[in-house]
């Protein structure tokens, strides 16, 4: 089999003209026209976080999210880690209980250990959230807990609500500082058809992502009290996340809230529509089922190479990219994949999606080796 480079995998993707999971990437002149057709655009420039632009975003943010204030970042990994420490400095405390599989864990280097100075306390099993009961394990003094919602690792998993409410009374309780990693909490909302604001309203900080789900080209907010948000503002300056121009990231998170967020609803249920007939195909597995976002797991019955093989000649005969990655199961001859529903995945019927991974299943397994095992 013939991987293909990360550069030939994007030109591939360039020539697609249906997309499963994730959208067409734009090129750098669409953003630029994209841009230059903001409602937005008239907003004066900002200055090191400082502009009407970028105090219109953390005033929208903080009332949808219903907290008293909200402070914008280009990165969610220094959002964060500023949240964690100040939380850290209010307890007395610099334990952080965190999830072993999720994105503090396993993507940003153990920055909020060697970088912060935090001590990370691993809570709960790889494949789904922690609950009251692991919280209430625990022996050491934690300053803070926080909670990936949903957890993408474990499936783009969420808490049911009244487990939910149970942490954060464990929290309140227990004066530890409840954190929500919400990089994709604008996602998962529809799911527990209550409002931003009340799921907000269970922890003393929020993060949201601004480019996942929304769109914009990269940012988030993190939202919380008045007093801690003011005590956060240090250490987006000792990060460096004060941007001398951090315009272009702002007018495209404004036109995402604007233009994508009212859309989640309809991105959510297309994903139980899809997710429903994937899980009718023979030797395919969904999961969650049904989604609790507007993205979940596809479980196949072949390696990740195999797969990857299979979607990427999918592409280039029909021009369709129903999957960019494959990560290998427990298994051997097993895979996963993800499906994340946009707006380009509008245009796929269920019995359309069906088919696809019916056929991509199907050459995965012609591209899988065969093998024999000698017995004595």
């Amino acid at each position: 089999m013939q991987k293909l480079s990360p550069e030939a995998k994007s030109a591939l993707r360039a020539r697609c003209t249906k997309f499963l999971s994730f959208d067409r990437r734009r090129s750098a002149a669409e953003w630029v026209a994209a841009m230059a057709s903001s409602p937005h655009l008239h907003l004066e420039l900002d200055s090191y976080s400082h502009g009407p632009a970028i105090t219109q975003l953390e005033n929208i943010v903080a009332g949808l999210l219903g907290k008293e204030a909200a402070l914008w970042f280009p990165k969610g990994i220094v959002a964060q880690q500023a949240a964690l420490l100040v939380h850290a400095a209010e307890t007395g405390s610099k334990i952080v209980g965190i999830h072993p599989k999720s994105h503090l864990a396993i993507d940003e280097a153990g920055a909020i250990e060697r970088l912060a100075g935090l001590t990370a306390l691993r809570v709960g099993t790889d494949h789904r959230h922690f609950g009251l009961a692991d919280l209430q394990k625990i022996s050491e003094p934690l300053g803070s807990v926080i909670l990936e919602l949903p957890l993408r690792r474990a499936g783009y998993q969420a808490v049911p609500w009244d487990d939910l409410v149970a942490i954060a009374d464990w929290a309140r309780q227990s004066q530890v500082r409840f954190h929500l990693d919400g990089a994709r909490l604008w996602e998962v909302q529809p799911w527990y058809g209550r409002s931003l604001a009340d799921i907000a309203a269970l922890a003393d900080t929020v993060y949201v992502s601004l480019y996942k789900g929304l769109g914009g080209l990269s940012g988030c907010i993190l939202a919380g009290s008045a007093t801690t948000i003011e005590a956060v503002k240090p250490w987006r300056l000792r990060f460096g996340g004060d941007l001398p121009i951090g315009f272009p990231l702002i007018i495209t998170a404004l036109d995402g809230l604007q233009k994508t967020l009212p859309r989640m609803g309809r991105y959510h249920e297309t994903a139980c529509a899809l997710a429903a007939a994937i899980e009718g195909v023979a030797g395919l597995t969904v999961f969650p089922s049904p989604p609790h976002c507007n993205s979940f797991q596809v479980h196949f019955q072949a390696s990740a190479e195999a797969m990857e093989q299979a979607a990427m000649d999918m592409a280039k005969e029909r021009g369709e990219w129903l999957f960019g990655w494959f990560e290998q199961g427990l298994l051997p001859d097993t895979s996963m994949g993800e499906i994340t529903i946009g707006e380009a995945s509008l245009d796929w019927t269920p019995a359309d999606a069906a088919a696809a991974l019916t056929e991509l299943d199907r050459r995965a397994r012609a591209h899988r080796p065969t093998t024999s095992i000698a017995r004595e």
